[in-house]
């Protein structure tokens, strides 16, 4: 049992995937959350049944309906109900369902609100939005019974989640959105009666159009109450936050730099007393925010110290980041400068506006290593032990292979796509495998996915040097935002690129405490659904990539560094 994980964060508690199933939560898990919560048992019981109805009533209508996600497994975060967090927050990579401890009471929920929250999460990961969801899902209703739909009703009307005014609005709008058509679940008699609602396969009668523009819009309404209370939650001013920020800064001269818009620089040790940038981007940071933002700090300085005391004298023979490098990400090595970036302007982190997400900042020590990692492997500190080409040839034959037993299936579908691959990745030009390079010869289908492939192999070299130094929690959420869909990614055309992907980040699972980790792939990503389900590949030929590309990665192993 992973208890930090699950269990270290005192504003949740994370049900994993590895732990859940389409019948519920394990019994291994179940005991630790009843041992640890008063009301565990009461979570355990709603969850067993909650799950099962969610997958059933998904499996059936993605069966049916072209629009519907088909369900998956995702982590489940119980969160505090004192703690602010916006309700549309999908933690780990979209691959966590956010739900809060009113949800497991019987006064405030119901089983059946449980059940439709989860496909309801499932609607926001796919679309990426919350406003249109209740719209999208109204399919969902048709096959409900009465009694079905009073108990998530009940649930739905006594919620005090952040977001419960909509769920209020939901539980009155469900005898109407029972009533709608679609085009094959339920096909009007007259189909030129109806307006069809887009991107759904639902269809509604023209007299009552204005009904899903009105839910929308009592949602939208909703939503941007909750960011905004979310907002205000963390808007209290500390005049003492602020100056243990810049005496930190002064004092310790951090081994970091503090960057704000266009990557400027902020703040630099090599000039610890001008804190007048950074003090102009925080001064009107509410006293929480200011902290997170300190702790950040420190958690990037405490990694970089540790990493360059590891180094010892190799760290001044690290090569400077390059001009090609990210100047992105929760943090990044600074173009020119070996020295980590922190980035008070971070897109989608708001950095400025609240305090870091539960797991933030667990990523935010993973990413620190890593990038100090890259480094180290640009200098050759992780190199191939033995012979490479040989393991590259047979890769690059299991990949031609796969494709060849898809051809009757895939051929005209993915044609364009292959033949734009090896224009792209052309024989001539040879991979750079991160402080060395080969040559991938041959002018098919496997040689050209393995000149797209390759070069992440960097990226698995830098997580090879980097995991032992990662805290439990930092390498397990570093792991576990990796692992996710890639549906969305890539259009229909481009299949290969995205089983190539899968395959290249099973690889990840390597670092992680996770038992089963074919399931754990399986279960949270939709792969089985994509490739095996659906006959493309078989388990067989799976199984065949997958060795010959940890066949592949085996032969790197830590040379020059610290660390082996």
């Amino acid at each position: 049992m992973l208890d930090e994980l699950y269990f270290g964060d005192e504003r949740l508690i994370l049900t994993p995937i590895e732990h859940l199933s389409p019948a519920g939560i394990s019994k291994d898990l179940a005991e630790a959350v009843a041992a640890r919560r008063e009301d565990g048992g009461a979570i355990v019981a709603l969850l067993n049944r909650a799950l099962p109805l969610y997958w059933e009533r998904s499996q059936a209508l993605a069966g049916n309906d072209r629009y519907w996600p088909a369900p998956r497994i995702r982590n489940i975060a119980i969160v505090d109900n004192d703690t602010a967090i916006p309700p549309y927050v999908q933690l780990l990579n979209t691959s966590t369902w956010t739900l809060f401890d009113c949800d497991f009471d019987p006064a405030t929920s119901s089983t059946e609100l449980v059940a439709y929250l989860l496909a309801h999460g499932d609607r926001m990961s796919v679309t990426g939005e919350a406003t249109m969801a209740a719209v999208r899902n109204a399919a969902y209703w048709f096959d409900r019974t009465d009694q079905e739909v009073a108990d998530f009703q009940r649930g739905a009307r006594a919620t005090v989640r952040p977001d419960a005014a909509a769920f209020h609005a939901l539980a009155d709008a469900i005898p109407w959105l029972r009533e709608l058509h679609h085009e094959r679940l339920r096909p009007p008699a007259i189909v030129g009666a109806y307006r069809p609602i887009p991107n759904t396969g639902l269809l509604i009668a023209r007299a009552d159009e204005r009904r899903p523009a009105d839910l929308v819009a009592r949602w939208t309404k909703v939503a941007k109450g909750c960011v905004a209370t979310y907002l205000r939650s963390y808007d209290d001013r500390d005049p003492a936050a602020l100056g243990e920020v810049l005496d930190w800064l002064r004092d310790e001269s951090p081994p970091l730099l503090v960057a704000g818009q266009k990557n400027r620089i902020l703040w630099d040790p090599e000039h610890a007393d001008r804190v007048g940038g950074i003090r102009n981007q925080l001064r009107n940071a509410g006293g929480p925010v200011q902290r997170s933002i300190l702790a950040d700090l420190r958690t990037i300085a405490h990694h970089s110290r540790a990493f360059a005391e590891l180094a010892g004298d190799r760290f001044a023979d690290l090569p400077e980041p390059g001009d090609d490098i990210g100047q992105d990400g929760y943090t990044y090595l600074y173009r020119g400068r070996k020295i980590l970036a922190y980035n008070l302007h971070e897109p989608h982190l708001e950095r400025l506006k609240v305090p870091a997400l539960p797991y933030a900042r667990a990523m935010l020590g993973a990413r620190a290593l890593h990038e100090w990692c890259h480094l180290a492997v640009d200098a050759g500190w992780v190199q191939a032990a033995g012979d490479l080409t040989t393991p590259v040839a047979d890769l690059a034959a299991c990949f031609d292979d796969v494709i060849a037993a898809a051809e009757a299936k895939m051929g005209p579908k993915v044609a364009a796509d292959l033949d734009e691959l090896r224009r792209a990745h052309p024989e001539s030009s040879a991979v750079d495998l991160g402080g060395e390079t080969i040559a991938i010869p041959g002018d098919g289908n496997g040689a050209a996915i393995l000149r797209m492939l390759l070069p992440r192999v960097a990226d698995f070299k830098a997580n090879l040097l980097a995991s032992p130094l990662q805290a439990l929690v930092e390498r397990e959420a570093y792991v576990r935002q990796n692992i996710r869909t890639l549906r969305g990614e890539y259009p229909a055309d481009a299949v290969w690129r995205m089983f190539a992907r899968y395959v290249y980040e099973l690889q990840y699972l390597r670092f992680s405490e996770v038992e089963d980790k074919r399931e754990y792939f399986f279960r949270s990503t939709w792969f089985d659904r994509d490739f095996l389900d659906s006959g493309l590949v078989s388990a067989e030929a799976l199984d065949t990539v997958d060795h010959c590309f940890a066949r592949l990665v085996n032969v790197f192993s830590v040379k020059g560094g610290p660390i082996g």
